[in-house]
This record gives C-alpha cells, sequence and structure tokens, in this order.
C-alpha cells in the first residue's frame, strides 16, 4: 500500500502524511467509539432486564400467556431499534439523516419483506381475536399440535410426540383451524363393528353400561350407541360418549380396551375380513 501511494503522489513523504492523518482521524473519533461500543453494551443487557421485568410483571398480574409473549417479542424488537438509533448518534452522524434513511429503508424492506409484514398483522389480529390462545390444541393444513408461543412472526405447535412446528402468522389467519380445546366438553365418537349373526341390542346394552357406570362420562349429555351402518360383512354402531376435553385422548383410549373387552366377555364377536369359498361337486350334480 505504502508503494502504491508513492507510485500515485511521486512524494516519499506522502505515506508518512497519509499515516498521520489516519492516527489523527483514529484518536479524535476513539471517543465516539468507546461511546457507541459502551451504549451497545449497557443497551443490551438494560433490554434484556426490561424484558425479564415486563415479562414479571404481566405474570404477576395473571395476563393471558398468549398476549405476553407476543408482547414481549413486540418490545423487544422495539427497543433494539432504538439502541441502534442511539448507537448511530453516537457516532456523530446527523438523527435528522438517520431519521430519513431509516424511513426510505423501512418502505424498501416493507416492499422487499411484505409476507413478514403480514405475518406481523396476522400476529396482532390473532392476539386481538383470540381465536385461540397459548395452551389449546388445534389443527390446520394437516398439522396438529398444542400452542406453546405466539410471537410477532410465527405461532409455535408442540405436538404430542414433541415435534415443534412453526407456521407463520398469516397461514393461521387465511385458512380453516379446528380448536379442539376452547369448548369444556368434547364427545368421543367410535364405530364399533359387530357380527350379522349377533344381537343388537344386547351389544348395545353392553357398550351403555359401560358408559353409565364410568364416572368421567358426562352423564347429562347425550351419549349413545346406534346402528351407523350394515357393511358387507358387519353392523357398524356408532357409539358417542362426551366427557372433558382435557380428559378425551385418556377416555379415547379407555374406552377402546373396555368395549374389546366388554364384548369379548359377553361372546359377541367383531367381525374381521374374510372370504368363504364354496365348492361345488359337479358330479353329484347329475
Amino acid at each position: 500500500m505504502n508503494q502504491l501511494l508513492l507510485d500515485q503522489t511521486g512524494d516519499p513523504n506522502a505515506v508518512q502524511n497519509w499515516m498521520n492523518g489516519a492516527y489523527k482521524w483514529f484518536i479524535g473519533y476513539l471517543p465516539h467509539l468507546i461511546q457507541a461500543l459502551l451504549i451497545l453494551i449497557i443497551g443490551w443487557w438494560v433490554i434484556k432486564f426490561v424484558s425479564k421485568l415486563i415479562s414479571k410483571g404481566l405474570i404477576k398480574s395473571k395476563a393471558d400467556p398468549t398476549v405476553t409473549s407476543f408482547l414481549r417479542s413486540l418490545i423487544n424488537a422495539a427497543l433494539k431499534t432504538v439502541l441502534i438509533i442511539c448507537i448511530l448518534s453516537s457516532l456523530g452522524l446527523d438523527m435528522t439523516t438517520i431519521i430519513a434513511t431509516l424511513g426510505a429503508a423501512t418502505v424498501t424492506i416493507g416492499l422487499a419483506l411484505k409476507d413478514s409484514l403480514s405475518n406481523v398483522a396476522s400476529g396482532t389480529l390473532i392476539i386481538l381475536s383470540k381465536k385461540f390462545k397459548v395452551g389449546d390444541y388445534l389443527e390446520t393444513e394437516g398439522l396438529k399440535g398444542k400452542v406453546v408461543k405466539i410471537e410477532m412472526m410465527y405461532t409455535t405447535l408442540c405436538t404430542y410426540d414433541n415435534k415443534e412446528v412453526l407456521i407463520p402468522n398469516s397461514r393461521l389467519t387465511s385458512n380453516n383451524i379446528v380448536n379442539y380445546f376452547v369448548q369444556e366438553e368434547r364427545r368421543i365418537d367410535l364405530i364399533v363393528p359387530i357380527a350379522y349373526g349377533e344381537d343388537i341390542g344386547k351389544a348395545r346394552e353392553v357398550i351403555m353400561d359401560l358408559i353409565r357406570n364410568n364416572d368421567r362420562v358426562i352423564q347429562e349429555k347425550k351419549n349413545r350407541v346406534a346402528v351407523d351402518k350394515l357393511n358387507e360383512s358387519s353392523v357398524d354402531l356408532s357409539v358417542w360418549i362426551w366427557c372433558k376435553s382435557i380428559e378425551y385422548w385418556d377416555m379415547l383410549e379407555e374406552m377402546k380396551e373396555s368395549i374389546k373387552k366388554a364384548l369379548d366377555t359377553n361372546h359377541i364377536q367383531i367381525p374381521f375380513n374374510q372370504l368363504d369359498i364354496h365348492l361345488v361337486d359337479k358330479k353329484s350334480e347329475h
């Protein structure tokens, strides 16, 4: 580099003059750099402290966990934006220029990241409309899971096999959503096939006895056993069982097993797919 400056200027003192100028500029600008570094360190610590303080305050006030996670991410982003402006200002940049540049950058970034802004707007809509909240169990676009976080850009679901699924908020406001736990009570729908030769009335009574004697079944609701379909090899019974939404999965597993055992105990056959072959002796026909 020294040789390049020497070749360009032809003055052997040019390199030394340039080095002296650069050193003076660095020494003069060093306080601004130190100030910016201190603002970055202190500001980052303050942001973490304020975020924790707000979270604790919302938890103590028993605020909705959905609102808590969303506000925490929103405030965190806003404080970091203020921190960046303060750092640039401490470096000696004109605030008017900074704000004008940020405004222009915001418009440009907004056009480039319209999908991301749509996610932010959708996240705000989810919070305000309260269509679902943290703790609800959702199904959308073939995905199922418990809502664990609702943030500015994404909603996080946790599946029953403990997989984490991130869904953009805009997809949750533009697609159909099934909320399984928004109601306190839920109905279990089962199809129980029995053989054509079995007594339908007896099978119905066996299953209804199980339902009547289960303390977790909501007896005030319409629990029933009725013929649903006449299949090729079975009579399908439709079974309705009402329970608390939080007990749905446990009750579903329990009733499946209990019904199978009760039918076996009462010698009521549950058919399986089979093929009957009838052989005809043509010689005996003559």
